[in-house]
């Protein structure tokens, strides 16, 4: 088997369908198979799902166990040389997984790969991403984003420091080098596992040869409340995990700040849409989850 593809699933099963229906499509030259792990879908996910591609490995899960212990669980099962973890809101448009494969090859046994991502209307979305450094998160506080890589560079391959979680190609062997995705971290999980391969002397890259379209929001549109707090608290748990007392501690006070700035303007706004008032509901839960995770140490996510 040259190829274990992926897909964590919750609540998103047209789209789920229609990237599995692109795969199958696309993909006549490589020997692969599919891995479907869902978490607790209530959407009819499962019983479409398994009509209609019964070739399809499924696990199904009784709850949402979380984005990376769904990918855990799948590539704890896979028989592929190759690992592609796919988000369920992505579609292929030709037979990129090839030349990706074909130039993953080229990069050694330590590696783990993009390919561009394409917006519905198919420009360029950006897929690669600088650290998330004190820094960094500190700019975004007055909605200055320093942390991407420019778009005029996403038309060679490149060396990056972390890739986009929506679509990563990389040998099982990285498994076998640095671990699984951290269970315990959900919207960080992809910069925590790419930190992990560069600390260990691999590297990531970017390869602008395969394109693939990512829709995004998906499932985490659904709950502004989990998407926000995940966001947030994730980013505390990866400084606390890779750095030392006082940058988890910088990075601490930058969180909080960024969490009562947007609750702050959200609510002037909130007089006059509703949606703005939603997100004054999802920054109000992701405060309390903030302060729960730094006195209580409760940091669960879903």
């Amino acid at each position: 088997m040259e190829l274990s593809i992926i897909i964590v699933s919750y609540n998103v099963k047209d789209l789920l369908i229609d990237c599995i229906e692109s795969i199958n499509r696309f993909f006549e030259d490589i020997s692969y198979e599919i891995i479907v792990v869902d978490n607790n879908s209530d959407d009819g996910t499962i019983d479409d799902v398994c009509l209609r591609f019964p070739q399809v490995v499924f696990i199904q899960n009784r709850h949402n166990t979380g984005f990376s212990a769904a990918n855990n669980q799948g590539i704890k099962i896979s028989k592929g040389d190759f690992i592609l973890l796919l988000n369920p809101d992505t579609y292929f448009i030709d037979n990129s997984v090839k030349r990706m494969l074909d130039y993953i090859k080229s990069q050694g046994d330590n590696v783990i790969m993009s390919p561009r991502l394409l917006n519905a209307d198919r420009s360029l979305q950006v897929s690669a991403w600088k650290d998330k450094t004190i820094l960094v998160m500190t700019m975004e506080l007055i909605r200055i984003f320093i942390d991407r890589y420019q778009l005029r560079s996403f038309t060679t391959p490149m060396q990056i420091d972390n890739v986009a979680g929506a679509a990563m190609l990389f040998p099982k062997t990285v498994v076998n080098n640095i671990g699984f995705l951290d269970d315990d971290i959900f919207w960080m999980e992809d910069f925590d596992f790419c930190y992990r391969l560069r600390k260990g002397g691999g590297k990531v890259m970017y390869f602008p040869g395969a394109s693939i379209v990512h829709y995004g929001g998906g499932s985490t549109d659904r709950n502004l409340n989990i998407a926000y707090a995940n966001a947030n608290i994730s980013k505390l748990k990866f400084y606390k995990k890779n750095f030392s007392f006082v940058s988890a501690l910088l990075a601490s006070l930058v969180i909080l700040a960024h969490i009562l700035s947007r609750l702050f303007f959200f609510m002037l706004l909130s007089p006059f849409h509703s949606m703005f008032r939603k997100w004054v509901k999802a920054y109000i839960y992701t405060i309390k989850k903030y302060f729960r995770f730094i006195f209580l140490d409760d940091g669960a996510l879903v």
